[in-house]
């Protein structure tokens, strides 16, 4: 991908004057005004990049409505962003407002459009968000606002009466588990719903599980600030109330079909790709449901003693740098804890030498993992939690008992 900007060389109120050309198509303006008194020729650079989403995410609005063989009329798709009071001044904030027109359109698969091009294919979104830009979209169809993530509320329905119905009968309360769809996040999920816990599994792909105690998953994903909003505003909105939330979502690093750089062939790119779900997004979604939480409830963070200093290496140098983050976060969130006179426990925890597909040496199943991590969420065990709050847990193989790191 090439392109040329020109400048016109014309003298002042017009300097700031330019067009710009591409492989294939017509040149277009550019402009930045110079004089308040002066109409521009063409939209500024930021106006662009604004232009440029919009019109990425629209291509990807089209093309899926279409092979879903909807009757679309118009979509006009408008953003207005904010951005920072300092140079560089950049976007911080951004509302992407689809408006979509056609007779006959299903709802569901509009919407299901939308966050398609939002949670997965728009690279121009995608940009903007990882420069620190919160994106919002929302969607009006034949000018009617419609919830992307529930446009029908059906998903707000079933909640509400598997929670009335199945919820309100177990023993344990209700738990949230991030990273749900595969390995040791979806044992866990159904290990606890046998053990007495009413369970949310979240995850950015859907899984479907047998037991009723389970609701159906939910999406999340945990790098994007609106997947977080959206899901802590569904439960609010039904009242929910955790007594525990696991943050089990994690990535090894940025191409999940290759092996992590090692700690001198990083580039940013790697190491903050990482970060993004593995530190960022963990300390968004927890600050951000802590909300939800009960008074006496608990939130444990998934970590590996790979994050501890005996353990250090070269070797998969981002995802050991997360880890360790991880630890101190938890660390440093208990001691906030305390000082706010709040009886929420907060821990990190290691599960062992688990066998996944990111370890498939591991000496111990998913299962037997889940089983192991159960036992710290018993009403046995809270006493230790707190006295020992923000600390690191260690499951040993060899003893089969669980070890405090301070």
């Amino acid at each position: 991908m090439k392109i040329k900007a020109h400048w016109y060389a014309r003298p002042y109120p017009h300097d700031w004057e330019f067009y710009a050309e591409c492989d294939e198509g017509a040149n277009i303006d550019i402009a930045v005004k110079n004089d308040p008194d002066i109409k521009k020729i063409g939209p500024n650079p930021k106006e662009i990049v604004l232009q440029g989403m919009a019109t990425c995410t629209s291509v990807d609005v089209v093309s899926s409505l279409n092979k879903m063989r909807q009757p679309l009329h118009s979509l006009v798709v408008e953003c207005e962003a904010t951005q920072t009071e300092t140079h560089p001044k950049v976007f911080k904030e951004c509302i992407m407002t689809y408006k979509v027109t056609g007779e006959n359109l299903n709802i569901e698969r509009v919407a299901h459009c939308v966050q398609l091009s939002y949670t997965k294919y728009c690279g121009v979104s995608a940009m903007i968000e990882k420069s620190g830009c919160h994106v919002t979209p929302k969607l009006f169809v034949n000018e009617r606002e419609v919830p992307i993530w529930d446009p029908e509320e059906s998903i707000s329905n079933k909640l509400k009466k598997w929670l009335q119905e199945i919820a309100i009968h177990q023993p344990r309360g209700i738990v949230l588990i991030t990273g749900s769809s595969r390995g040791i996040g979806a044992a866990l999920v159904n290990y606890f719903a046998e053990k007495g816990f009413a369970v949310l599994p979240t995850s950015r792909n859907k899984v479907i599980f047998e037991n009723k105690n389970i609701f159906e998953s939910l999406y999340l994903d945990v790098s994007k600030l609106g997947s977080i909003l959206n899901l802590k505003n569904l439960l609010q909105k039904n009242g929910v109330k955790l007594n525990l939330i696991i943050q089990n979502a994690g990535i090894s690093s940025i191409d999940p079909n290759a092996d992590d750089l090692n700690a001198l062939n990083l580039t940013m790119a790697d190491l903050r790709h990482v970060y993004e779900t593995n530190v960022f997004g963990l300390i968004e979604t927890n600050n951000i449901f802590m909300e939800l939480m009960n008074k006496d409830g608990t939130i444990a963070f998934m970590s590996s003693t790979m994050g501890q200093v005996v353990r250090d290496s070269y070797l998969n140098a981002s995802y050991r740098l997360t880890k360790r983050s991880v630890i101190q976060f938890a660390k440093q969130a208990a001691l906030q804890l305390k000082e706010e006179n709040k009886e929420i426990a907060m821990l990190s925890i290691h599960p062992g030498s688990v066998k996944t597909e990111l370890n498939p040496n591991g000496r111990i199943s998913v299962e037997q993992s889940a089983k192991n991590m159960e036992l710290l969420f018993t009403s046995k065990f809270r006493e230790k939690l707190i006295q020992n709050n923000g600390s690191f847990w260690i499951f040993d193989e060899s003893d089969h008992i669980w070890k405090c790191v301070e």
